[in-house]
């Protein structure tokens, strides 16, 4: 039986990828020039405390409430009536571009009195100036999402995947441009950047209005959209509810906790405090390297396979089939780059920061902190998988339910565990807590996504193919354990012999990898080279 067009996403997946992978090598080398420049120190954690703001405006309203509600609805209109869908986009960019660009004028005048009138410790103020120079993204970025909602439903991924590129490539410019170029100090690098990134917003916003030449319809004739537009904003309130007690809670530990040293110092009603003024920007810097990944392989196969999961809601036997093999894949990738994230943390931290402003002992702390956040990109990986399939259904609220429940909990978990791992806790917090979250999921999807004729999600040929995935996985560890005991590895070396190591582990274990993965999951292998099987596709069962 035919997967009902459940492998039409691969190619798209694949575009998302690749355009991806360029996109998250800029911003390594990104993160490499500003790291060296500004260090693991108070001016790292207020760049990076301030970077998360619009980061985290962009996904509660960018790409999780707006796209969960945008692409379903868009992808009807289409179906059924292509000029309300084109009133429809006019009116959702206008109403975006409005109403965001009121909230940052507010934010802006608040940031311009605190600066004013409060009393704040230098490295607070250089945040509260960093985070007013970016603060433009904010909406610039929302609209971008929502573009590429638009040009996803059309099947056209290129031009939203390659707009990361171009905040990259302005933050590099703008960095190498002042630091090494002009010789400025980084107090001035850091500004420059940060404007660079409101600039970026401007350029991602024309890209993708280029792209959707021809294909969508502008108009300032908005009879009829107004509909929709309600209905989408009325599916997109339990999502906003929801993802803003989860930003919230981002913002709590960005600003609040982590920031403490910044604004009061290094103790807390008398005691010292768990985490220095550098703490936030080891953190950042780990983020920075487990989200390399997952941009990659989980977020590419999520994006991919949403619009494809939004056209197939009425069509449960297709639906689940579709949703199975991108459950798969999402392990398929999303396990060994976990396990192998895990094994060269040191190497790979070394080779993208050491120098500079960083020396072997920063280092150490930000590849300690990798290693407790490296279980995000396995599990986060299945859980934008599932959580997209919730969204093409309608059903918003659930998985936002489990998302408030399990950060609230990370957050509970992390500031606990803080006090004895410091920065690490923290990492070590939101891992744990994204287990739960992944095991509520997979128990939700079985009982809201699957059942009647298409069969539980989890049957027990997605089961088997999971645990084989496993086991690939763990062949891949024992062929590195191996390699290990012939080159062992040494500590205080430089960082041209961590790249030696990190090249020789990735290869040994990619090899081990696939080499499993050929006699155990063989199908997987074939579906993601594009590659047809010898028997018949997956059933829908």
């Amino acid at each position: 039986m035919s997967d009902g067009g459940g492998t039409s996403f691969l190619k798209h997946a694949r575009t998302f990828a690749g355009l991806t992978l360029v996109s998250r090598v800029l911003g390594l080398v990104r993160d490499a020039v500003i790291v060296r420049i500004l260090g693991v120190s108070g001016l790292g954690t207020a760049f990076g405390i301030a970077f998360q703001f619009p980061n985290t405006f962009r996904r509660l309203f960018g790409e999780g409430a707006l796209s969960a509600s945008l692409i379903p609805e868009y992808a009807g209109l289409l179906k059924n009536d292509p000029t309300l869908a084109h009133r429809f986009a006019s009116l959702t960019v206008g109403v975006m571009a409005a109403g965001l660009g009121g909230v940052v004028l507010v934010l802006e005048l608040g940031l311009l009195a605190l600066l004013w009138l409060a009393d704040v410790p230098e490295d607070g103020r250089r945040a509260l100036v960093l985070l007013a120079a970016m603060l433009p993204y904010m909406p610039l970025v929302c609209i971008t999402a929502a573009l590429g909602g638009m040009l996803q439903t059309h099947g056209r991924f290129a031009a939203q995947a390659g707009a990361p590129i171009i905040l990259n490539l302005c933050m590099i410019v703008a960095a190498a441009g002042s630091a090494y170029a002009l010789g400025a100090p980084a107090e001035t690098v850091a500004l420059a950047v940060a404007a660079a990134v409101s600039l970026a917003g401007v350029l991602q916003v024309l890209w993708c209005l280029r792209d959707l030449r021809g294909t969508v319809h502008w108009t300032r004739d908005l009879e009829g959209a107004a509909v929709p537009a309600r209905r989408m904003f009325r599916r997109m309130v339990p999502v906003v509810l929801g993802l803003g007690t989860i930003q919230i809670a981002t913002l709590i530990e960005s600003w609040v906790i982590v920031a403490w040293p910044l604004y009061q110092g290094p103790t807390i009603s008398g005691h010292p405090y768990p985490l220095d003024e550098a703490a936030g920007a080891a953190l950042y810097n780990a983020q920075r390297l487990y989200q390399f990944p997952l941009g990659i392989f989980g977020i590419a196969l999520a994006t991919a396979v949403f619009p494809t999961l939004a056209r197939l809601a009425d069509e449960p036997a297709a639906f689940a089939a579709t949703l199975r093999r991108s459950i798969r894949l999402a392990l398929f990738m999303g396990v060994p780059a976990t396990l192998g994230l895990i094994w060269v943390s040191r190497d790979l931290t070394a080779v993208v920061y050491q120098g500079g402003a960083v020396d072997a002992e920063d280092t150490r702390r930000m590849a300690e902190c990798l290693g407790m956040y490296a279980p995000l990109v396995g599990t986060y990986s299945l859980t934008h998988v599932l959580t997209r399939a919730f969204y093409a259904r309608g059903d918003t609220s659930l998985p936002t339910r489990i998302s408030i429940a399990t950060v609230v909990l990370g957050l509970v978990l992390g500031t606990s565990l803080m006090w004895i791992l410091r920065e690490r806790g923290l990492a070590l917090g939101g891992s744990l807590a994204a287990v739960v979250q992944i095991v509520w999921l997979v128990r939700a999807a079985d009982a809201r996504l699957g059942g009647g004729p298409a069969g539980p999600i989890f049957n027990a040929g997605t089961l088997g193919a999971l645990a084989r995935i496993g086991a690939c996985g763990g062949v891949m560890l024992l062929a590195l354990a191996g390699f290990s005991l012939l080159w062992p590895h040494e500590e205080g070396v430089s960082v041209a012999a961590h790249a030696v190591r990190l090249s020789a582990d990735v290869m040994a274990g990619g090899a081990a990898y696939l080499g499993a993965t050929a006699l155990l999951c063989r199908e997987d292998l074939r579906t993601l080279l594009n590659r047809s099987p010898r028997r018949a596709p997956i059933s829908p069962s």
